[in-house]
């Protein structure tokens, strides 16, 4: 590492420059690259995804239409009234005879005819429907129209079926249906009782089919790449735009497993080449899955073109920015070296050399404030012994109050007294606020305490003068909870308490409070000590913050020291503020900023 900085270091600023340009550019072009490359893959997966959900929407809503169209069909011919009459004779006949049997003859002839002219309207070409077989009550496959009626006896059986679910258009899964003149097809079948609207009972059956190819044309037309898929509830594949898949499990067949939770989804499958993205869409009336599956593929390659154009962009901005990035850093160095040359003089002692280099950017702004700075050094060293004098006046001071000699005989001399009158617990509650005054302003050497450990501070001192002085002091400390953690120096809050006590409340001769409030204003702190003493005269105040030596013995010296200290510590924003009025009140609000301990 250190034989690296080495070599870092033996290389000119200009070379420097030059080579972090560069690594910079070429990590800003791979770093935009990458994320443009993920960014545009991205936006292409939403967008198709969007795309897609859109597209099995609309294939749901076709797909639903034809199902209530077809079931519509169902229930027009099972209410038709040629046909119920027709069904409902051969019902009697059957009832009376009260035996299975054909109709023959005429009236064979006559149904037949009755039949086929009924139906005639909601079939090919008239509609989706391919054909329909009529079931009689007497068990009977009616020879209308072009409806094989050996398959329809082959798969639905001769009983027309008597339950209450039959009343209600019943879909079965896919099915191959053979036709007469057309041989087999695979078809959906819809079948619906036939009710007499007069009597309520059953007397046949109508079954109508429409072939698969009929409900494929529904999402062939909406294809813009991949494969569609209608899967029944037992995972079987019952329409696909390649033939050789229905019938087959979907699972099995496509290697993809359909989530079980009943909702609509998309996800992506596999890797690589191999990877998919695949939807599925709910038909909640015949619990089938509509399922959209797109190879990635597909999707990215128009993000290949993308990149290409990209990488081609970068080439070019990598080669100008190259061109630039040597030029600047020539320029830029130039006027360093000399600022550099004037600095290394100085270095041995030459106070008084400046830089000669002038312009208006920022190495002339630079050279210019350099100079400013020597300027000001001489003065600012002055200004500094100055401070740390005023400092140390200030730390000795505190020093001073953090020790009161006068305050500690005191306090002791009111404890004897207190024991001397028999008080006890009041003596040992007196000791106790002594210990806690000295314990807080010792600290352990910190100048810098919380709000809360300097207002526990104030008030034991506050309590123990008002076991000496309570027959004209008593006082009262609102402070807000949520200033009680910010930090405050040590001992601000007891010389501001002390002067009001001594040179307020006891100069004029009457019971007096002191109030002490604190709150929160915007991001400051403000602490206000009141109290309704003597009060001061205008030009006192003024005289107190403006540091008048006279005023030191009258309680000055407190006042003007915490904000001085304060100032120190802060800045010029912080401090005191003193408002009075002789012979009625004095105010003296702090304000710190908002920093926690």
């Amino acid at each position: 590492m250190s034989g690296f900085s080495k070599y870092i270091g033996g290389i000119s600023i200009r070379n420097k420059i030059f080579i972090a340009n560069l690594l910079i550019i070429v990590v800003f072009i791979s770093t935009q690259s990458y994320f443009a490359n993920t960014i545009s893959q991205k936006a292409l997966i939403e967008k198709e995804i969007n795309n897609s959900s859109r597209e099995l929407v609309l294939i749901k809503n076709n797909l639903q239409t034809l199902i209530a169209t077809i079931e519509d069909y169902s229930k027009i011919l099972a209410s038709d009234y040629r046909l119920q009459s027709v069904l409902y004779n051969d019902f009697l006949l059957n009832s009376e005879f009260n035996a299975s049997r054909p109709v023959e003859g005429l009236n064979n002839l006559s149904m037949k005819k009755t039949l086929s002219e009924t139906i005639s309207n909601i079939v090919e070409p008239n509609t989706k429907i391919k054909a329909v077989s009529i079931l009689t009550s007497n068990h009977h496959w009616v020879d209308v129209g072009f409806a094989d009626n050996a398959y329809a006896s082959r798969i639905f059986g001769d009983d027309y079926g008597a339950d209450d679910r039959f009343y209600l258009p019943t879909w079965t899964s896919l099915i191959k249906f053979g036709f007469l003149y057309e041989g087999e097809h695979n078809v959906i079948a819809v079948s619906k009782s036939v009710i007499h609207k007069d009597t309520g009972k059953m007397v046949g059956r109508v079954f109508l089919y429409v072939k698969e190819t009929t409900i494929a044309s529904i999402y062939e037309g909406e294809n813009k790449g991949g494969e569609f898929y209608i899967v029944d509830s037992a995972g079987r594949i019952i329409s696909s735009q390649n033939k050789a898949m229905l019938y087959r499990d979907f699972k099995e067949a496509v290697s993809i497993t359909i989530p079980e939770n009943g909702k609509d989804t998309a996800f992506t499958q596999g890797s690589g080449s191999n990877e998919m993205l695949i939807f599925t869409q709910r038909f909640e009336p015949l619990k089938w899955t509509i399922v959209s599956v797109i190879p990635m593929d597909d999707i990215s390659s128009d993000r290949k073109q993308i990149n290409q154009l990209m990488i081609g962009i970068g080439a070019a901005c990598l080669l100008l920015a190259l061109i630039v990035s040597f030029l600047l850093s020539g320029s830029i160095t130039r006027p360093i070296f000399q600022l550099a040359k004037t600095m290394r003089e100085i270095r041995t002692g030459k106070m008084q050399v400046r830089s000669t280099y002038q312009s208006k950017d920022e190495i002339g702004y630079l050279s210019e404030g350099f100079n400013n700075l020597m300027n000001r050094i001489e003065a600012l060293m002055a200004e500094n012994v100055e401070k740390q004098r005023t400092k140390a006046e200030i730390e000795f001071k505190l020093l001073q109050s953090q020790v009161k000699p006068h305050f500690l005989y005191n306090t002791v001399e009111t404890i004897i007294s207190l024991i001397k009158l028999g008080l006890g617990k009041q003596a040992i509650q007196a000791a106790q606020y002594m210990a806690n005054f000295y314990k807080i302003s010792l600290s352990k050497g910190n100048d810098i305490i919380s709000i809360g450990e300097e207002m526990r501070l104030t008030e034991s001192y506050l309590e123990i003068q008002q076991l000496r002085y309570v027959e004209y002091m008593t006082y009262t400390m609102e402070i807000d909870n949520e200033i009680l953690t910010y930090s405050i120096p040590k001992l601000t809050l007891q010389p501001i308490v002390e002067n009001a006590i001594y040179h307020g409340l006891k100069l004029k001769k009457e019971k007096g409070i002191i109030r002490i409030t604190g709150k929160r204003s915007g991001n400051n702190v403000e602490i206000e000590i009141y109290d309704n003493g003597a009060g001061m005269h205008n030009n006192q105040s003024k005289a107190i913050m403006a540091g008048s030596s006279a005023l030191d013995e009258a309680g000055g010296f407190g006042i003007r020291s915490v904000s001085n200290r304060i100032q120190m510590l802060y800045g010029e924003r912080y401090g005191l503020q003193v408002e009075s009025e002789f012979g009625v009140y004095t105010k003296i609000k702090i304000v710190l900023p908002l920093r926690h301990h």
